[in-house]
C-alpha cells in the first residue's frame, strides 16, 4: 500500500495486526502498532485490544498487561472484550482468583467507575461514549443523583460537550423516574446548545409522556417528530396502542405513524410490541 502511494488508516492496520495475531506472530504485530504511531495513525481500542487477546492466548497475561496500560495511557477505555480476553488468559494460567476478581471488577458498575475517575483524575482525557456508557449504566441501577452528577460534569468540561445520546440518555432517565416535565425542558435545551434531537429522542421523550398518561403532549411531538421525517419506534407504537381506546385506533395520528418507514419496514404484532415497551433507550 505504501509504496502504491495509498496511505493505509487505522483499519487497514487492525486488519493486519489481526492477521498477524492469528498467525502467532505478535512481535511482527507490535511492529505494527508502533508503525502507526510513528505515521501518526492512532491505534484505536480495536488495535490494543487485539494485542491483548493475542498474548492472552499464549499464556503472556503480563505481556497483556503492559499492553493494557499503554492503552489507557494513550486515552483509550478498556472494553468488555479487552477484559474477558485478560480474564481467559488468566483461566489458561489456571490462576482463577485473578480472573474471578476481574470478573467482579467487570460485572460492576462501581468498577468502571472507578477506572472512569482514575482517568478523570489524571493528565489524560475522557471521551463523551465513556460518560454516556457510564451514565446510561447508571440511570437503569437506579442510580438518579449519581448519574445527574455525571451529565452535569460533562456540561461542565472544558473540553467536551453533551452529545445527542448524552441528551437522549439524560432524558430518558428523567422520564423513567417521573420527571418528565425536566425531560421536556431538557429536550428542549438541545437544539439552544446546537446539539439537535434525532429520533431516538424524540422517541424518547414521547415514551415519557406515553407512560404518564399525556397523550396530549405526546401527540403534539408525534407530528414534530413526522414533520421532520423520524418515524416512531416500536415503543412508542405499543404505548400509543394502550394509550387510545380500540375504537380510536383509526386516530389520524396513528395511521401516519403505521404507515411511517420503519413501520413498512418491521412486523408489528402485539407480541413484539408488549416487548419493545420494556426496552431501554434505543
Amino acid at each position: 500500500m505504501k509504496d502504491e502511494k495509498i496511505q493505509p488508516d487505522v483499519v487497514a492496520y487492525n486488519s493486519l495486526i489481526a492477521g498477524l495475531c492469528i498467525s502467532s506472530t505478535i512481535n511482527e504485530a507490535m511492529k505494527l502498532l508502533n508503525e502507526m504511531v510513528e505515521r501518526k495513525i492512532m491505534p484505536d481500542t480495536v488495535s490494543y485490544s487485539t494485542l491483548v487477546d493475542a498474548f492472552c492466548k499464549e499464556g503472556n497475561v503480563l505481556g497483556a498487561k503492559v499492553i493494557l496500560k499503554v492503552m489507557i495511557h494513550r486515552g483509550f477505555l478498556p472494553d468488555v472484550i479487552t477484559y474477558t480476553s485478560l480474564m481467559n488468559g488468566y483461566c489458561l494460567r489456571n490462576e482463577l482468583d485473578k480472573a474471578r476478581k476481574l470478573f467482579d471488577f467487570i460485572g460492576k458498575l462501581d468498577g468502571a467507575l472507578a477506572l472512569f475517575q482514575v482517568i478523570d483524575n489524571s493528565s489524560l482525557k475522557s471521551n463523551v461514549a465513556g460518560y454516556n456508557i457510564l451514565m446510561d449504566g447508571l440511570w437503569k441501577a437506579g442510580r438518579e443523583k449519581e448519574a445527574r452528577e455525571m451529565f452535569s460534569r460533562l456540561s461542565r468540561d472544558k473540553f467536551l460537550q453533551p452529545d445527542t445520546r448524552a441528551y437522549t440518555i439524560t432524558v430518558d432517565g428523567l422520564c423513567r423516574q417521573g420527571f418528565v416535565d425536566e425531560a421536556y425542558d431538557l429536550f428542549r435545551k438541545m437544539e439552544g446548545d446546537s446539539c439537535l434531537p434525532d429520533s431516538c429522542s424524540y422517541n424518547v421523550i414521547i415514551h415519557g409522556f406515553l407512560r404518564h398518561k399525556d397523550p396530549l403532549e405526546a401527540i403534539g411531538l408525534i407530528h414534530e417528530m413526522v414533520s421532520k421525517g423520524f418515524s416512531a419506534d416500536a415503543t412508542t407504537m405499543s404505548l400509543l396502542i394502550e394509550l387510545l381506546p380500540k375504537n380510536q385506533l383509526d386516530h389520524p395520528i396513528f395511521q401516519k405513524l403505521l404507515n411511517g418507514p420503519d413501520m413498512k419496514t418491521h412486523k408489528i404484532g402485539s407480541t413484539d410490541l408488549s416487548a419493545a415497551a420494556t426496552q431501554g433507550t434505543c
